[in-house]
């Protein structure tokens, strides 16, 4: 029971979840992570260490992109973190999409809090993910305020827009 208050602490906090992550001379050390870091699947199953990932890993790309990376680097580093997430605690992809190849409802509405968990980077992202704007508009604070509402879910679609050939 211990363990798994310490472990829920871990994935309710929105900082330390790149700071257990293993660094080496180019950054992430993926294959640590793949190798190492495990969740307790057994425990919570198999949806929920889904959605679990999908927060990890859409925190990731925010978290790189409020760094400095390049939105297109930082989203392959994010992609990177969901696959060794995935293998390393024997996650199928498939097993999160129903019929339709939509993400099931419950991965979905537990992915979308755990990504909303970093919502403070991705407002301090936003401004690099939108450089071009027409002149007419305006980044506000309001209106990236709505934009980091909205990144969980525009997150989860590009999953789901792979998986229907879109």
């Amino acid at each position: 029971m211990k363990k798994l208050f310490f472990l829920s602490l871990l994935f309710l906090s929105q900082f330390p979840i790149l700071a257990g992550f293993p660094e080496g001379e180019k950054g992430l050390d993926i294959e640590k992570i793949e190798n190492a870091f495990r969740l307790p699947c057994d425990e919570i199953g198999s949806d929920n260490c889904i959605a679990r990932s999908l927060g990890i890993s859409g925190c990731t790309w925010m978290f790189q992109v409020r760094d400095g990376k390049k939105s297109k680097d930082a989203l392959n580093i994010s992609d990177e973190v969901f696959v060794a997430l995935m293998k390393g605690n024997n996650l199928d992809i498939n097993q999160m999409f129903n019929k339709e190849g939509s993400i099931k409802k419950g991965i979905k509405e537990e992915a979308v809090q755990r990504i909303s968990m970093c919502r403070e980077a991705t407002i301090e992202a936003i401004p690099s993910l939108i450089k071009e704007l027409p002149e007419s508009v305006e980044l506000s604070e309001e209106r990236k305020q709505n934009l980091a509402n909205i990144f969980p879910m525009e997150y989860l679609r590009m999953f789901e827009n792979i998986r229907k050939g879109k």
